[in-house]
């Protein structure tokens, strides 16, 4: 009993405080603001007043405390940098940088965010499409998947790394580290992003392809070889779709993909069908409104196809025209 009234006090005045507490490993713990660490110490800012007495909170020390000595660090909320990691865009860059810059000392300590915001920080400067941004932010994504305590952190960076790695032309390396992530790992986020660039990749050799056999109905030759690319590459960009459809970012960037694909085969009934999927089940992804300016662009004699009647009356007529497998 008595022993719960002190957790409960602990815990208590820790949340009124709202400062850093770093848990000790001989079990007590020191409460203040941290201001800077290195690889042996971490400096920790502690009040000496009585916070009770006004004007006496505000005496000060910094004391040295070995991080060979700390179990965990209980870091205090910041409203600002929650803010930042929910919604900064590419123009935030330099305070995102501020707040990597401040916490990455902390990246393998348990509950801090270093490896959420350096994956932040990562994933804007990739939006940006500037290459030397791009390969500065595989250092991060790299860093965080070597030392981070969240394994959560850790699969984001090494998403973020392959898009990285892809970005700054990398794609060989990118596409030979996704079949391998694809083979080994269970992790449905790391495995869609894998199975993304490979069917970007799988693209780019499908287009190849069509250049150079434009005429690849007429050559019994190279038939099979198209149906197997345009096959290999729609099951890469369906995945997410087909198997984690409630990931409406990943789903609609897939289904995106595909629209592009049956643009170059010249399937503009497929293309029209799946922008509308993108457009209706995951109208709030930026994928919906490249799809809805796609349909805006066509005529309506395009718009007025229904494809699925049409695909099954040339069922129908497949089934009609077939053989009669009796005797």
């Amino acid at each position: 009993m008595i022993k719960t009234a002190i957790t409960f006090l602990l815990a208590t005045t820790l949340a009124a405080t709202a400062e850093d507490v770093l848990f000790l490993k001989k079990g007590d713990h020191r409460s203040g603001e941290i201001v800077s660490a290195d690889a042996t110490t971490v400096r920790l800012r502690i009040p000496l007043g009585d916070p009770t007495v006004p004007g006496a909170a505000a005496a000060t020390a910094t004391i040295g405390i070995p991080r060979a000595d700390i179990d965990k660090i209980e870091f205090q909320a910041d409203s600002a940098i929650d803010a930042r990691l929910s919604s900064a865009t590419p123009n935030q860059i330099p305070q995102v940088q501020a707040d990597w810059k401040r916490t990455e000392p902390w990246l393998d300590f348990p509950r801090s965010q270093a490896g959420a915001i350096g994956c932040k920080l990562g994933e804007l400067m990739l939006l940006t499409n500037d290459p030397a941004k791009a390969a500065a932010s595989i250092q991060i994504f790299s860093l965080i998947e070597r030392n981070s305590w969240s394994d959560q952190d850790k699969a984001r960076a090494k998403q973020g790394r392959l898009r990285a790695m892809v970005a700054t032309g990398r794609v060989a390396e990118a596409i030979e580290q996704a079949k391998q992530l694809a083979a080994e790992t269970e992790n449905p986020e790391i495995l869609i992003e894998a199975n993304y660039i490979m069917a970007q990749a799988a693209e780019l050799e499908f287009k190849a392809f069509l250049e150079e056999n434009p005429r690849w109905e007429q050559d019994p030759y190279v038939i099979d070889t198209r149906h197997q690319l345009f096959d290999r590459v729609l099951e890469l960009y369906f995945y997410p779709s087909l198997f984690h459809g409630s990931d409406d970012v990943r789903s609609a960037r897939g289904l995106w993909g595909a629209v592009g694909v049956y643009k170059i085969s010249k399937q503009l009934p497929l293309a029209i069908e799946t922008a509308r999927d993108i457009w209706v089940l995951h109208p709030a992804t930026t994928e919906a409104k490249l799809a809805k300016n796609f349909l805006d662009s066509l005529k309506p004699e395009e718009l007025a196809i229904d494809f699925e009647a049409k695909a099954r009356k040339e069922l129908e007529e497949g089934m009609t025209n077939s053989p009669d497998p009796t005797p």
